[in-house]
């Protein structure tokens, strides 16, 4: 499958929600995932498992907990069976997708759960933003998403969080080049969970022409 990318930027503003300026590319796959039904996998097995496959997962593959679904226009709530202890649930609002589009939520802590891209490993975070606490993948399947209505609510949850303060990273590319860009976005943390919350009208401020197509690589990293 070929590949092209988009453009999103984060401008900064003085809303619940405040960015820094920046530069960013999301992927677009050649074609729409259609993953043609909801299914849950939260077992690493072999290549049999579709999850794991550039099928549903159009660059690095990750092999944690796994559900493919499909977007509706009333919104959509996905939680990831427990993986390696670790739990990721996503709620996300109504929408302007009306058409069923695929939509794919996978995690993994690293290292070994994330298969190669184009014979790269997939970037780890940088110490200086935090220690890892999840990595997640959300596969989008059409483009230009947006929320006019309602919260964004990312939720990790751990048998311990490796800091108390986590903010939201998100893997950017910049020429052949790719870096995580740590937003101002702090998650709110009870226990070994931490939760992040973003009004879906603000979601221009992380990507200006809505959610785009494609697979986006996000982190939960805290100090």
């Amino acid at each position: 499958m070929r590949f092209s990318f988009i453009r999103t930027s984060v401008v900064a503003t003085a809303a619940s929600v405040a960015l820094a300026a920046c530069g960013g590319h999301g992927y677009v796959p050649s074609q729409s995932i259609n993953p043609g039904g909801p299914a849950t996998f939260n077992v690493i097995s072999d290549a049999a498992n579709p999850c794991y496959t550039a099928a549903v997962q159009p660059a690095w593959i990750f092999k944690g907990s796994c559900v493919i679904t499909k977007l509706t226009s009333k919104g959509l709530k996905i939680s990831l069976p427990a993986y390696k202890g670790d739990t990721e649930k996503v709620t996300l609002p109504g929408g302007n997708n009306d058409t069923g589009q695929g939509f794919v939520l996978v995690d993994a802590l690293g290292g070994s759960d994330i298969g190669k891209y184009k014979g790269k490993a997939f970037p780890s975070i940088p110490s200086s933003t935090g220690k890892s606490a999840l990595y997640v993948e959300a596969v989008n399947g059409f483009a230009g998403l947006k929320f006019p209505k309602g919260n964004l609510v990312f939720s990790t949850a751990t048998k311990k969080l490796p800091g108390k303060s986590c903010a939201l990273s998100i893997l950017q590319k910049s020429g052949s080049k790719f870096s995580w860009f740590k937003t101002p976005i702090v998650g709110a943390v009870k226990g070994g969970t931490v939760t992040y919350t973003i009004p879906g009208a603000q979601l221009g401020i992380l990507f200006a022409n809505g959610l785009p197509a494609g697979p986006l690589f996000f982190d939960v990293a805290c100090k």
